[in-house]
């Protein structure tokens, strides 16, 4: 039964009834904010008259709150982005996506956390799209920022509004209205087989340690977190293969941490070639001798690549280690992830297709495809170049 309350002037004058309807309980027990809303009365009616209507009133839109065609009228943005985040978090989001989740509210809130939910428009998020694209938004650059960044905060506040649009507080998702800016594709970095050659001999100068983090690196094709969550007991030495099924990474609140792969995809089983294992043999005889050096300052945890005391590396570590070894060596820039696309490219140029490379870390076959289109296309030049050498070119 809705609850029905007075509203009236300082004179003493109804002017309007409060009515509230219980809304039950949310995920973690707690009592949910009702459903309220507000019936103003006509100076021209009676009180008795205004009472009846407003019961009527109440009775409706009662009916509209159980069917789930009727929302607060009164809840704010900031306050349901919240409430959304934690529900995200208690249904099991990532940790590193509730921390960008929090990270990107420092720029929605103050330009949109005051509105209520049913008020928010397609202009007011195009007005903060552009005013994030404009100088000092960016704090590292002072520039404004790119697209994709603008995206993820599009996407968070599309989130929200879809989760109240499903709880029926809006009749419909307002962020599927706004203009959004375009997403410039930019060509992926990879090295050319000759830079690849120079990062090999580079190697053969440096500890075991970090020669075989790097070689990983670029055969597996993994994310430097999916390489240093990598265990011994997740290396298979007969059937010459690693099991990626878990991932290290770093968040401010929580230090570094475990966590499974980035997608459910990414839990994959990877094939390495001979002279991998062998590698890695001879790395873990190393780390074994280093394990009896070093005594109860080890503590191991099974990790392949760990820190010296064998608790699990920073995943920063890797990023650092390898801008030193660049520089060191006279070598381009060396970023973890370009080993990544360096591995796909390799394999589209040696005719490798699509849904083979993405089985090595791709969470779909047209993200792959999408992510190399470029290097596609200039495989498939490489091919017409052998077709007209076959058929067309004469010796």
């Amino acid at each position: 039964m809705a609850n029905i309350q007075e509203r009236r002037d300082k004179s003493g004058k109804l002017i309007s009834y409060s009515v509230r309807v219980h809304r039950g309980r949310g995920p973690d027990g707690r009592q949910l904010k009702p459903w309220t809303a507000t019936f103003d009365v006509s100076p021209t009616w009676t009180e008795k008259s205004a009472r009846k209507k407003a019961e009527a009133f109440a009775a409706t839109f009662e009916k509209e709150c159980r069917e789930g065609t009727a929302g607060d009228s009164r809840l704010k943005f900031a306050e349901y982005a919240d409430y959304v985040i934690s529900l995200k978090e208690q249904r099991g989001a990532k940790h590193s996506t509730i921390v960008l989740y929090r990270g990107l509210t420092s720029r929605i809130y103050p330009a949109i956390g005051h509105l209520k939910l049913k008020d928010i428009r397609a202009d007011h998020l195009n007005s903060l799209y552009t005013s994030l694209g404009k100088p000092g938004q960016n704090k590292r650059t002072g520039g404004g920022l790119s697209a994709k960044s603008i995206l993820e905060h599009h996407r968070l506040i599309s989130t929200v509004l879809d989760q109240a649009e499903k709880e029926s507080l809006v009749p419909f998702n307002v962020a599927s209205k706004a203009t959004l800016p375009k997403l410039e594709r930019h060509e992926v970095a990879y090295f050319q087989p000759e830079q690849v050659e120079a990062i090999w001999d580079a190697l053969e100068l440096e500890p075991v340690k970090w020669k075989t983090l790097v070689h990983m690196l670029l055969i597996t094709g993994a994310r430097r977190g999916e390489i240093l969550g990598l265990k011994w007991d997740k290396v298979d030495f007969e059937g010459n293969k690693i099991h990626i099924c878990n991932n290290v990474l770093y968040s401010a609140d929580r230090g570094i941490y475990e966590d499974s792969p980035k997608t459910a995809t990414s839990n994959r089983f990877v094939t390495l070639p001979l002279e991998t294992m062998k590698l890695l043999r001879k790395y873990q005889a190393w780390q074994n001798e280093e394990r009896l050096r070093l005594g109860e300052y080890y503590q191991p945890q099974g990790f392949v690549f760990a820190q010296d005391n064998g608790k699990p590396m920073h995943p920063d570590s890797v990023a650092t280690w390898l801008d030193r070894f660049s520089k060191r060596h006279g070598l381009p820039h060396v970023n973890p992830h370009t080993f990544r696309h360096t591995m796909a490219s390799m394999l589209y140029f040696n005719g490798v297709d699509s849904v083979s490379i993405s089985k090595r870390g791709h969470a779909q076959v047209s993200t792959t495809a999408n992510i190399y289109a470029h290097v596609m296309e200039e495989a498939d030049q490489r091919n017409a170049d052998i077709l007209a050498d076959v058929f067309l070119r004469k010796a």
